[in-house]
């Protein structure tokens, strides 16, 4: 048996006798000091400690136990009281790497508190431990008042960003835990807005960047020859070759970047001849590869339309098999319109390799544009990584002109049906009682409309009505390979 859990603090005084009541408060006291203890804790008020022990779980592992993994983020914070578990991920190249040992004091689930959800790392018992779960929504509501958590928790957070961005640029990956916690130390974190130069061509380079989040394009000569996203680096030629930037690295959305200073660069490469090796190699790759798509029309057409409608902003698109899909065929569509009242998707013409690219809602991962004008924060994240809109949306439209592709709509709230028989009830009630005429409450007649991966169905209507298999959610590095 993997786990086993129990209450950590789930009773009600209520019903107690005195003296039970008074082993009760005991028995809080003794957890909120429990909690008190840990790391990364230390500093958080008394109070919000007894907040967190009434709604806390004790949870049990034995080694070796998958507590979560890189696919399924975790839905609550977990405290590690006793023993040890073990973070790994994958780096770009596909490679298990491991990012580190965490103990007594330590917690986990702090990307989904304050990061993207959908990047995470597996998490195995190394011994048996104890953990100490607390849900995800009763933490969020205890922040507007615990500033002193907030910040514990964003602390940790920050500091376990940098470590396994560190882990999946595959030039880090290879070195140890430890190591990579020594570049961290010299990295500058870096900033910038959407359509921002972030290096000129022309310019003296200074510092290797590492993308933490956010997509770049490098454009040599005013010419995309490159996009860039989390994982990947840039900058690496002008500090090796001596010379100046050969290109611009222009943001595509808002971008957080990690900068290391070329004289640490230096050394860490005086220190590591692998490494330095592995750097030129790269560095000879690249030009390769630039060279290619400057002679190839037909490479430069497909990273123009990929960046022009925006098909790597997410991590899925819909393709369809052209060798399976009937000419005319639109059942997809038409499977659709039945489920959500008129169809999400339409099909852009956009050919590549036999499949054709679904035009529907990209999912954006980092700076999603409607999100950023929806005044309501109505467009929110769902569990399975897609873009949802909730019942909070009033209908003002503001995500519409918003979305760069065309993907949102507005489509009229139907009214309610109401017979007859209902119209004639209500006058007669208000002729048999005076009553005082209020403002009604403002109902939307419109409500923004977009591909949200059939959220709250547990199949996609247009893959599954799909007759030949020809239409299916693929991964975005599968239809657009960098």
């Amino acid at each position: 048996m993997g786990s086993k859990s129990a209450p950590f603090e789930r009773q009600s005084v209520d019903t107690l006798s005195s003296e039970t009541v008074m082993r009760y408060r005991e028995q809080r006291q003794q957890q909120t000091q429990a909690l008190a203890h840990l790391d990364c804790l230390r500093g958080v008020a008394p109070d919000t400690l007894a907040r967190m022990a009434a709604c806390a779980t004790l949870r049990a592992f034995m080694p070796g136990t998958v507590i979560t993994n890189e696919q399924h983020p975790l839905a609550s914070l977990m405290l590690i009281v006793q023993g040890a578990v073990s973070l790994t991920l994958h780096d770009r190249a596909g490679r298990e790497v491991l990012i580190g040992i965490l103990e007594r004091g330590d917690c986990l689930g702090v990307a989904s508190l304050f990061g993207d959800r959908f990047r995470g790392a597996t998490v195995r018992a190394e011994t048996v431990c104890y953990l100490v779960q607390i849900p995800l929504a009763d933490v969020r509501a205890m922040l507007p008042t615990a500033p002193e958590l907030e910040r514990a928790l964003r602390q940790i957070y920050q500091q376990r960003l940098v470590e396994s961005t560190l882990g999946r640029v595959p030039l880090f990956s290879r070195l140890s835990p430890v190591e990579r916690i020594h570049i961290a130390r010299a990295l500058r974190p870096m900033q910038y807005s959407r359509g921002s130069i972030v290096l000129h061509q022309g310019a003296i380079g200074d510092a290797l960047y590492i993308v933490m989040s956010g997509q770049v394009v490098v454009e040599q000569n005013g010419q995309a020859i490159a996009y860039l996203e989390e994982g990947d680096f840039f900058g690496e030629m002008s500090l090796l070759t001596r010379q100046p930037h050969n290109a611009d690295v222009r943001a595509l959305t808002p971008v957080e970047a990690l900068a290391l200073p070329a004289q640490d660069l230096d050394d860490l490469l005086a220190s590591q001849p692998e490494l330095a090796k592995q750097l030129r190699d790269v560095v000879e790759q690249r030009k390769a590869s630039s060279r290619a798509i400057q002679s190839d029309v037909e490479r430069q057409a497909q990273l123009m339309a990929m960046l022009e409608h925006g098909w790597r902003r997410g991590t899925h698109v819909l393709v369809r098999d052209l060798s399976l899909c009937k000419p005319g065929c639109t059942i997809c569509g038409h499977a659709c319109a039945s489920r959500h009242g008129s169809s999400r998707i339409h099909f852009s013409g956009l050919t590549l390799n036999g499949m054709e690219v679904a035009d529907a809602c990209r999912q954006c991962r980092v700076g999603a544009e409607c999100v950023e004008a929806c005044p309501e924060d109505a467009i929110v994240w769902n569990d399975s990584g897609a873009l949802m809109i909730t019942d909070a949306c009033t209908g003002c439209g503001e995500c519409v002109p918003a979305c760069p592709y065309d993907a949102v709509h507005l489509k009229p709230v139907a009214a309610a049906h109401r017979s007859p028989l209902w119209g004639l009830w209500q006058r007669w009630q208000r002729w048999r009682t005076p009553v005082i005429h209020l403002e009604a409450a403002h109902q939307p007649h419109q409500h923004a409309h977009k591909c949200d991966l059939c959220h709250g169905y547990h199949d996609l209507a247009c893959v599954s009505a799909c007759p030949t298999g020809a239409l299916r959610l693929a991964p975005v590095e599968e239809v657009f390979p960098l």
